[in-house]
């Protein structure tokens, strides 16, 4: 599947060997550009980007401004910083463009280690193409056309135990086997069922096809399974009890169901909430509490939600193993999870450096992220349900 690169660098000698780097990558078709206003113009005439590579320190503009200028592109590319002179703002970058709105964003100081960049790379371009929006409108006819054919499945990644290397939970991710476009990712069809009220229809399927994985497949009975809930489900007391009979059905304990809520909908009317959330708790299903760290969460409330997890959003994860900040409000979050008794998750594992330093101060947080396994079919789970030994020899 060819891709589209573009790296801007104003050393010529660097910009020649980050080029050679990335046409080693099947498919990928390599632009380069001097400065950032040379890139801005690439970018105009080439709006199918895939992964921008910009240093931040360059004459003229600079790799922030470009970023700056690039977020009003309609089709937002990954992002990967690079910094020789102030590598400490590198990850405040790769967070300041995710507030932007770019989806995935990696940072790396020089000199560039070609492994580890030739990884890095790799990474960003598989979220990316997980995640990429469509580059057609699709009639929301189709997507309901689509439910109706059972067209859409659940996509599974791992979430893993770091002691014994194992899955004991996976996170159902939506996709649509489109009859003329192939598969497709949730850019497509989550916005226009979440802004036409129809998602109840997409949740159903998804809760369907992860309780059969469940009930169907011997090597599954001991998984937990994350669904995502929306807004407009979280006090659907005819979705609640449809959920119990479905698990029922199935002869499914409760507590393998996580249903995932994000921090804004959990804070979103709190009386209501906390009323669905322990309807739910009492009847054994597990909570979590997705995306935690981006909002502005009042521990109180914090405390009174009757959760069993807490996924730490990315954008805590991202560089931590060289932010000594960041070290410092994961440390906090973390200790806070423990007194609480809560499981903990760390998602958007896109580096080895990441990896490591998780590792090796907290080995109780479950990892989740493109590095060590990205989602697949179901019928591929099977076969990656053990943290592969490559992977862990990658973090060395």
């Amino acid at each position: 599947m060819s891709c589209h690169i573009l790296i801007v660098e104003d050393s010529p000698s660097q910009r020649e060997a980050l080029a050679a780097l990335c046409r080693v990558i099947p498919g990928a078709e390599v632009l380069e550009a001097s400065d950032g206003r040379w890139a801005q113009l690439i970018a105009q005439q080439q709006p199918k980007l895939d992964l921008v590579i910009t240093d931040i320190n360059m004459p003229g503009m600079d790799g922030i401004e470009l970023v700056q200028a690039l977020s009003h592109m309609v089709k937002l590319p990954a992002l990967l910083f690079l910094s020789g002179h102030v590598p400490e703002l590198l990850d405040n970058c790769a967070l300041a463009a995710e507030q932007l709105g770019f989806a995935h964003c990696g940072s790396m100081a020089k000199p560039i280690d070609p492994d580890r960049f030739l990884e890095q790379v790799s990474h960003l371009l598989e979220a990316h193409r997980e995640q990429r929006g469509p580059e057609i409108a699709i009639p929301l006819t189709d997507i309901i056309t689509g439910l109706a054919h059972n067209q859409f499945c659940a996509f599974y990644q791992p979430i893993f135990n770091q002691h014994n290397a194992q899955a004991e939970q996976v996170e159902a991710l939506a996709r649509w086997h489109h009859p003329q476009h192939g598969l497709l990712g949730p850019g497509y069809f989550i916005d226009r069922l979440e802004h036409e009220g129809a998602i109840l229809l997409l949740t159903r399927r998804m809760v369907q096809t992860s309780l059969d994985l469940l009930a169907g497949n011997p090597w599954a009975r001991h998984l937990r399974v994350s669904i995502n809930l929306s807004r407009q489900l979280l006090h659907e007391r005819e979705f609640f009890d449809w959920l119990l009979r479905e698990i029922e059905l199935r002869a499914i304990s409760p507590n393998q169901i996580v249903l995932e809520i994000t921090e804004t909908l959990a804070f979103h009317n709190l009386g209501n909430t906390l009323a669905s959330l322990l309807r739910m708790r009492m009847r054994g299903l597990e909570l979590s509490l997705d995306d935690f760290g981006t909002g502005h969460t009042n521990m109180e409330h914090l405390r009174n939600l009757p959760l069993t997890e807490l996924k730490l959003d990315r954008s805590l994860i991202l560089g931590i193993h060289r932010d000594s900040r960041s070290q410092s409000i994961l440390n906090g979050i973390v200790q806070i999870g423990r007194e609480l008794s809560l499981r903990m998750v760390a998602e958007g594992i896109d580096n080895s450096g990441d990896l490591n330093y998780l590792q090796t101060h907290y080995p109780d947080l479950a990892l989740q992220g493109f590095l060590l396994c990205p989602p697949i079919a179901p019928g591929s789970l099977a076969a990656h349900l053990s943290w592969q030994p490559n992977n862990r020899s990658a973090s060395a």
